[in-house]
C-alpha cells in the first residue's frame, strides 16, 4: 500500500512535503484551522496541561490493531514549512505535520476523561472506515489511491 510505504519513510525524509506532493498532488496548504474541528473541552484541556512554547502535535504512523494510529505529544518544535499550526486565544496551539493532516482532515480533536483513561481523541475522522474501541488507531478509507 502507498500510504504505508511513505509513513514507514517518513524518518528517512528530510523534506517530507515533496513526499507529501507526490503522494497527494491535489492536498492544498491552508493556514485557517477548517481543516480540524477542537472542541473547547480540547482547547481548555491543552491550556491547562501545555507550558509557554509547548503545542500539542498530532501525527499518523504506521501500527495499532487497525493498521494506523494516531500519535499526540507536546512539542516544542514547529517546522513552518511542513507543519500547520492552530493557535487558540487561551495561548494552547495544535501542531500537524502534513502528511497527517491528510488522514485527519475534517475530524475532531476532543478531550474525553471516562473510567478507563483521561485523554486528547481524534473522533469523528471522515478519512476513517475503522478503529479500535480505544480510538487510538484507525483503517483509513481508500481516497488517496
Amino acid at each position: 500500500m502507498i500510504l504505508r510505504q511513505a509513513l514507514m519513510l517518513r524518518p528517512l525524509i528530510k523534506n517530507r512535503v515533496n513526499l507529501l506532493n507526490f503522494y497527494f498532488p491535489s492536498s492544498s496548504s491552508s493556514s485557517t484551522n477548517n481543516f480540524l474541528i477542537v472542541t473547547e473541552k480540547a482547547i481548555n484541556q491543552l491550556g491547562k496541561v501545555s507550558s509557554p512554547g509547548e503545542n500539542l502535535r498530532i501525527s499518523v504512523d504506521s501500527g495499532g490493531c487497525s493498521g494506523f494510529e494516531y500519535k499526540m505529544i507536546l512539542d516544542k518544535e514547529i517546522n513552518e514549512k511542513e507543519d500547520e499550526i492552530i493557535k487558540f486565544s487561551n495561548g494552547a496551539s495544535v501542531v500537524i505535520d502534513k502528511i497527517s493532516l491528510e488522514f485527519i482532515r475534517g475530524s475532531k480533536l476532543d478531550y474525553s476523561e471516562d473510567l478507563m483513561r483521561a485523554a486528547f481523541r481524534i473522533i469523528d475522522n471522515p478519512k476513517a472506515t475503522n478503529g479500535c474501541s480505544c480510538g487510538a488507531s484507525f483503517s483509513p478509507k481508500e481516497i488517496f489511491s
